[in-house]
């Protein structure tokens, strides 16, 4: 007796051992260790493993949804209460949260039965798109109903944190200048990686493998690895007659960002490139056509599947970037949205705005939300496309 009371008088004075035992992260740890361990010794391994990823799913959604309703509630119901933006769906005694927490596990559960009870054969692509726009829209009322739920059991400051977030702290000027930085860079990227890709793959010259071979080695290099060196080679170059300077400059980050991004997107054409008929290219020559008319007219559109999921992957890898963002700008009206967020981050933890902060976690990662989720389809057809010949 002596024993456990010691325990829980530690236990009450801090988080001591037990806390850490009994933590979220823990439980979640010791719990993949074990299926991982079963996993092994059992032989029903496959809904072993569905069930680990529904999991990990379960617990990505919640996160998310943690973060959203955060960013609506005050600061006050932050430091208090900071598992209420969770547990009030899950709280008998909160009727309207409970029945949208309810209305949302129904939804999800449609969602799941709708693709075994409505299976779509890979040839009826009219189906299939039928089904994938119910299971977003089920998906989208369902978190619709979480949110205005929430809004009106006590999280409806949610206009405060995102005008602060936006207008005082900026992050809706940081948002332009990444979607501008981010869209230039993969216009560019795009151009001219599926332009070398095609001369790679379809073209015939000495050093071809020379090249190619050098492009996949600058996928081995890593970015913080070029940084200083970069920065100290650039950070002189202008052109006094254009007014241009790799530093401040939205075109010199533009320019940085796609000549980082072309080892991955020439070795991810090439291949898909490869993989087109090359009868094609033989019909198009007896028709006059030139090499650039060639790729211009029916190499490049039947790559279109291909270019879709490296602009993705671009878009994605230059929108979340830090590194070169804060070394090459250094105008506070120029900032992207990570550097943006930090800069946040900084301030509102001095000022003891959480809600703020979250409301700029939201802006930053809301868009590549939305991407994975639109075009996911998109992504997985475009890496695998390019595996298989004929």
């Amino acid at each position: 007796m002596t024993i456990w009371a010691d325990m829980l008088a530690a236990q009450s004075a801090g988080p001591g051992w037990l806390g850490s035992l009994v933590s979220p992260w823990t439980v979640l740890t010791y719990a993949t260790v074990t299926v991982v361990l079963l996993y092994f010794s059992s032989r029903t391994r496959l809904p072993m493993l569905y069930a680990v990823k529904s999991l990990w799913v379960a617990g990505t959604i919640l996160a998310f949804l943690w973060v959203v309703v955060t960013s609506m509630g005050s600061n006050q119901q932050f430091v208090q209460h900071p598992e209420r933006a969770i547990s009030q769906f899950f709280d008998p005694h909160q009727r309207l949260t409970f029945a949208a927490g309810l209305f949302a596990l129904l939804a999800v559960a449609a969602m799941v039965l709708m693709g075994r009870i409505l299976p779509a054969r890979p040839l009826q692509v009219r189906r299939r798109r039928a089904v994938l726009s119910l299971r977003i829209a089920l998906g989208c009322v369902a978190a619709g109903v979480l949110l205005v739920a929430a809004h009106f059991n006590g999280y409806g400051a949610w206009y405060a944190s995102y005008a602060t977030a936006l207008l005082v702290a900026h992050m809706g000027e940081y948002a332009v200048n990444s979607a501008l930085i981010a869209v230039g860079s993969v216009l560019l990227t795009i151009l001219t990686a599926s332009m070398a890709a095609y001369a790679l793959s379809r073209l015939t010259f000495a050093g071809r493998d020379a090249i190619l071979y050098a492009f996949i080695a600058g996928l081995a290099i890593p970015g913080q690895l070029i940084l200083v060196p970069l920065f100290l080679m650039l950070r002189h170059w202008t052109l006094p007659a254009a007014g241009f300077s790799f530093m401040d400059s939205r075109f010199g980050l533009i320019l940085i960002y796609s000549a980082t991004g072309l080892p991955f997107t020439i070795f991810l054409l090439t291949g898909f490139f490869g993989s087109l008929p090359s009868e094609l290219g033989e019909a198009a020559a007896i028709d006059g056509c030139g090499e650039f008319a060639t790729f211009r007219q029916v190499y490049f559109p039947l790559a279109a599947p291909g270019i879709t999921t490296a602009a993705i992957f671009n878009f994605l890898g230059v929108w979340n970037e830090y590194n070169f963002a804060l070394v090459f700008i250094t105008n506070p009206r120029l900032k992207t949205l990570p550097v943006g967020l930090y800069t946040l981050n900084v301030s509102q933890q001095y000022a003891a705005n959480w809600p703020a902060l979250f409301a700029g976690i939201v802006i930053l990662w809301a868009p590549t939300f939305l991407i994975f989720l639109l075009l996911q389809r998109q992504i997985i057809a475009g890496l695998t496309l390019g595996s298989v010949k004929g």
